[in-house]
């Protein structure tokens, strides 16, 4: 086989390869306020989720260092967000860990956590 069809041949199984992997990828790119390991002040009631592609949150829950957990409510769960914006209750000073649970836009099961500090 000559150099050329190798390197053509090379290069047409790296792009199958590269377009296979783009069809299955879903939406992973996430940001949060407040973000991870962030300290806010205790009068602050609004959460955020963002991301790169729509996304259907279906649950949203925070860990309180107490062992109480509660829902935040946001937008309902057949609806798909870039920023999800959700309530939570005033909250004494400690450390929160959040959950969320969601759909990506190819049907995904998808989730992730947070952590952040209320200020004293």
């Amino acid at each position: 086989m000559k150099l050329r069809n190798i390197a053509t041949s090379a290069a047409l199984s790296l792009d199958l390869d590269l377009s296979a992997g783009a069809a299955l990828a879903h939406g992973k790119g996430m940001m949060a306020m407040p973000s991870n390991d962030q300290t806010v002040a205790s009068d602050t009631r609004v959460m955020h989720l963002m991301f790169t592609d729509p996304m259907q949150i279906t649950t949203v829950t925070m860990a309180a260092p107490d062992g109480k957990t509660y829902k935040i409510n946001g937008p309902a769960a057949n609806q798909s967000v870039k920023t999800w914006e959700g309530r939570r209750p005033r909250l004494a000073p400690g450390s929160r860990t959040v959950d969320w649970r969601g759909m990506s836009p190819d049907g995904h099961p998808m989730n992730g956590s947070f952590a952040f500090k209320v200020a004293k």
